[in-house]
């Protein structure tokens, strides 16, 4: 894919139409369609052009001449520089409306259909949330300082940001601090990213370094860590390379209305909002209706973030992953709960899995699927012949979601009812969890 041109200048009044799916708002001029990223429906806006093609345009707005009733003031000082988020400028309460509206665009658009019942969507805190994220880090020489942060949209620099709203405060109200310990580094240079991790008992910063740390260059760090109470690891090549400065730490999330705690590694997928997490479980618990006859299977199970409290409710639960490590450590979990009733298999779910002990002969009757963002349309065409009459499916791409329901309605499956979760407020990013029936 070739880098995109930097269009001629064009500065133009647009009356805003509508909200696109991605946040943006939709503009109409000269027969074409502009998306414009910070402006709401019903607003006349002054927007720069950023981007330009035969049939669509891009612009970012410079000034808002007439406001839209439900526009508010962000709350952060780099809002609209910042890539982190998008949807400052609209309340949470329009935020999920909006989610919702694009979910059910979804469904209608691709599956032609809509569930018999919507949900109440699903929120908790809207800000200091955000546990996992990948900030990039920068030496400016010109300017003799370190940047953390997310970068700017539309490019590579770092934001210039003193704290973040959304990062869990363990991290987000640091930045200063932390960005001053790297400019004492030797090899400030030589330090890309960090990824952070939080944890309910701890938060992990693996430091990505180009050049090796000197001694010196530790002990800045432990320093920091001591000042911080935050915990480094340290990253000089792939993803093997991943090490703790000084002691490993044993971190922790916890589904406490199932009396389970869950033990992962900084670099394993997790939720990125524990709270929502845990309403999350809950709810799908709730649509599949567990009763202690029940056979469970979670397809793309990970550390079995929903296998192990399922378990406390089915007489049988099986999670598949494709990650060995993720599997491993799912079985881990399991024993340390005292969850004898649960089995966990690694498989390609992309992949000929009809051959496998956990599917050759094998009845279902509940299962929950929650796939990455490109969906699961090769396992939902295999689910009747595992026998599975209710199925709950956690997505986080509507799009996806609605071409799967499509295919399941084709297999015989109802959309009973679904509804949208904020699991990253003040961004676009949707996820959503839906009630299937045969």
């Amino acid at each position: 894919m070739g880098r995109r041109r930097k269009p001629k200048p064009r500065t133009y009044e647009l009356e805003i139409e509508s909200l696109s799916h991605e946040g943006r708002g939709i503009a109409h001029l000269d027969e074409k369609v502009i998306f414009v990223s910070g402006a709401l429906p019903g607003e006349t806006v002054i927007a720069d052009r950023t981007f330009s093609r035969a049939k669509f345009e891009e612009a970012d707005v410079k000034e808002v001449l007439k406001a839209a009733d439900n526009r508010i003031e962000p709350k952060c000082a780099v809002f609209g520089l910042c890539g982190g988020c998008s949807f400052q400028h609209l309340s949470n309460e329009d935020q999920i409306d909006a989610k919702g509206k694009w979910l059910k665009d979804a469904f209608l658009g691709q599956a032609k259909v809509e569930p018999k019942n919507w949900l109440e969507p699903l929120q908790v805190q809207s800000w200091g949330y955000r546990r996992k994220a990948r900030l990039g880090v920068r030496y400016v020489a010109k300017k003799g300082k370190v940047l953390v942060g997310f970068r700017e949209k539309k490019s590579g620099f770092i934001t210039n940001m003193t704290r973040c709203e959304v990062l869990h405060p363990s991290l987000g109200d640091n930045l200063e601090v932390l960005a001053g310990a790297i400019e004492k580094l030797s090899i400030k240079s030589q330090v890309p990213q960090i990824e952070v991790a939080v944890a309910e008992n701890n938060t992990i910063l693996i430091l990505r370094h180009l050049e090796p740390l000197t001694t010196d260059d530790e002990q800045v760090l432990i320093d920091c860590a001591n000042e911080l109470n935050i915990t480094f690891y340290t990253q000089s090549g792939g993803a093997d390379t991943v090490k703790p400065l000084d002691q490993p730490a044993v971190l922790t999330y916890s589904h406490p209305d199932h009396n389970i705690e869950m033990e992962f590694l900084p670099t394993d997928f997790t939720q990125v909002n524990f709270k929502l997490n845990q309403k999350m479980i809950n709810l799908a618990i709730d649509m599949l209706e567990l009763n202690d006859n029940d056979e469970v299977i979670d397809l793309f199970c990970g550390l079995g973030n929903f296998t192990l409290p399922m378990a406390k409710y089915a007489k049988h639960a099986v999670g598949v992953e494709g990650d060995l490590g993720l599997i491993e450590r799912a079985k881990y979990n399991a024993e340390k709960n005292d969850i004898t009733n649960a089995n966990f298999y690694k498989a390609d779910l992309f992949k000929e899995v009809e051959g496998f002990e956990w599917f050759r002969g094998k009845t279902y009757n509940k299962a929950l699927i929650d796939p990455a963002r490109s969906g699961a349309i090769e396992i939902v065409e295999l689910l009747p012949k595992l026998g599975v009459e209710r199925l709950v499916y956690v997505s986080c791409n509507p799009s996806t979601l609605a071409r799967d329901t499509e295919k399941l309605i084709e297999l015989g499956y109802k959309l009973e009812t679904a509804g949208v979760m904020d699991m990253f407020p003040q961004t676009a990013h949707v996820e959503s969890i839906a009630l299937f029936t045969k």
